[in-house]
């Protein structure tokens, strides 16, 4: 347990720098844009009061805010996110599962995750460009860059968990 803070310190930094300095400078589609911040809220231990989880999501936004200069709109669709994550894991979770304190893809398995990622990333950037977008006035092409943006969200922080994220599957004997 003394060992999360520290990795979740790292994490932030490393995913912050990530999304500002590569992520937010990929410009493939004006309907297509990558985050990867959320990695840092969707791995906080599940045992996280929900509090904590909410101001850290905030500090997380507020940060990406900071440097894309997006007005605070990181900010609340992050807050959103950590406030419903405590509901959005009881609900995808199945009753009596054993899962560890802190999310792992493959202590989870990708069905898991992959469900878990889609609603958390539909929530933030369905939150995200009805902020940006100031309404639901051309709703046609706010859907479908939700829809875009998430796919390819998911894909890379999928990729990126399976790349940094140790293989702790419990060995049974």
């Amino acid at each position: 347990m003394s060992g999360v803070f520290p990795i979740n310190i790292i994490r932030f930094f490393l995913l912050l720098l990530a999304q500002v300095l590569f992520f937010s400078n990929i410009h493939a589609h004006p309907l297509l844009d990558v985050y990867i911040y959320p990695i840092f809220i969707l791995s906080l231990p599940f045992n996280t009061p929900r509090w904590l989880l909410m101001v850290l999501s905030l500090m997380m936004g507020l940060s990406v805010d900071f440097f894309l200069g997006s007005l605070g709109m990181h900010g609340a669709a992050a807050l959103l996110l950590g406030f419903l994550r405590p509901n959005l894991v009881s609900i995808i979770t199945p009753k009596g599962a054993d899962f560890e304190i802190n999310p792992n893809i493959y202590v989870q398995g990708i069905m898991w995750f992959a469900i878990y990622y889609s609603v958390a990333y539909l929530i933030l950037l369905g939150s995200y460009f009805s902020i940006e977008s100031w309404g639901f006035y051309n709703l046609f092409w706010l859907v479908i860059k939700i829809l875009l943006s998430t796919t390819t969200s998911i894909l890379i922080s999928i990729f990126l968990l399976y790349l940094f994220t140790t293989d702790k599957r419990r060995r049974h004997t």
